[in-house]
């Protein structure tokens, strides 16, 4: 009884670490999707309609980035707001029921606390629902820019297969970047002293038919300060993104333009397979808060069975509160104060994402 009294509390941190470390990384990711620069192709009349649909599309997507951004991070604060309230309520039951309480107010203590987890568990499945609706509305938007990107390259006579065959190195890239990504911010989770600072800038310029546009979605980085290895997580993300420039750069049959498109195009499917381990995590945090309301159900119907006493209850509540329920609240005081205290800067016009988080990092570990 008292491992299942403790392993909600376990529970109940694995998924707000995980379901935090998605948002941080989802929140630089729909930064970089919003400082994208529209494409300009005016020199090239037959590639109006072009650039028309895929500002429209880059204008989409930015509606998209800011419902994440205005709704869905602050209910992902929110529940870490709940899990503290929820635990300073439980690590006070002991205390406050002294030995010798009666049946009666167990049991009203008990509902009292599964009502609070219920409600808790409503909020947190909001999330569930918002992120669904993102996720679905990004597969969206990347469906339309390999539409855009197809349709580019067939207007300005590009090669299917090479455009392919960079299509799928590109893919390989970014899915490398990412995990650095992912990495460097569960690293710095839930650490005291660690300060996440979030940047977007651009990757590579591109010189197309109207003006020089920098690919700048998901041109990312990420410190997590105060921990150590700030520089070497720097330089890691530097190669990487250099690489995918090297790639969308180099010479072959496909044009800048199409360069341009198809590194929006897969920032875009990026974006969309975050927002999936998003959806993941925030399910796993509904599931705690499940598990979490069926066994206080649980300790409350073997109370009345007479299965167990008032006395053996309080002990449970008592080695929870002094073992796993600290660690919980010690670690969300962190992470709230690392999600609310997120520095999300823009590297200035001309530096490149890659140098720019060096330095950044280089300043931060000196």
């Amino acid at each position: 009884m008292a491992n299942n009294t403790i392993l909600a509390a376990q529970q109940m941190s694995s998924a707000n670490k995980g379901q935090t470390s998605q948002g941080i990384v989802l929140q630089n990711y729909c930064n970089s999707v919003l400082q994208q620069p529209e494409v300009d192709f005016s020199g090239f009349p037959d590639l109006k309609e072009n650039q028309q649909q895929i500002n429209q599309g880059l204008h989409i997507a930015r509606d998209h980035a800011n419902f994440y951004l205005d709704t869905v991070q602050p209910q992902i604060i929110t529940n870490i707001t709940n899990i503290q309230n929820y635990f300073n309520l439980h690590q006070a039951v002991a205390t406050v029921l002294p030995p010798g309480a009666t049946e009666k107010q167990w049991l009203d203590t008990l509902s009292a606390l599964k009502e609070q987890s219920q409600n808790y568990q409503v909020q947190s499945q909001s999330v569930v629902n918002n992120l669904n609706m993102f996720h679905k509305r990004l597969t969206e938007d990347a469906g339309s820019f390999a539409a855009y990107v197809s349709s580019l390259n067939a207007v300005v006579g590009g090669d299917k297969g090479v455009l392919a065959s960079i299509d799928d190195q590109l893919g390989t890239i970014q899915s490398k970047i990412d995990g650095a990504i992912a990495g460097i911010v569960l690293s710095g989770l839930a650490i005291v002293g660690g300060v996440f600072l979030t940047a977007v800038g651009g990757v590579a310029d591109f010189v197309t038919a109207g003006t020089s546009t920098p690919l700048v979605i998901a041109g990312i980085g990420i410190v997590a300060a105060g921990i150590g290895g700030e520089v070497a997580s720097a330089i890691t993300l530097k190669n990487l993104n250099d690489t995918k420039a090297t790639l969308l750069k180099q010479k072959s049959t496909l044009t800048a333009e199409v360069n341009l498109v198809t590194g929006i195009s897969g920032a875009i499917g990026s974006l969309q397979s975050q927002a999936a381990a998003a959806v993941t995590a925030a399910s796993q945090m509904t599931d705690a808060w499940n598990f979490l309301t069926g066994d206080l159900g649980t300790l409350a119907d073997d109370l009345n069975k007479g299965i167990i006493s008032t006395g053996t209850l309080r002990t449970l509540f008592l080695t929870a509160a002094n073992s796993a329920i600290q660690q919980v609240l010690q670690d969300t005081t962190i992470i709230k104060t690392q999600m609310t205290g997120v520095q999300s800067l823009v590297a200035p016009q001309g530096t490149n994402i890659g140098d720019y988080m060096v330095a950044l990092a280089t300043k931060q570990a000196a």
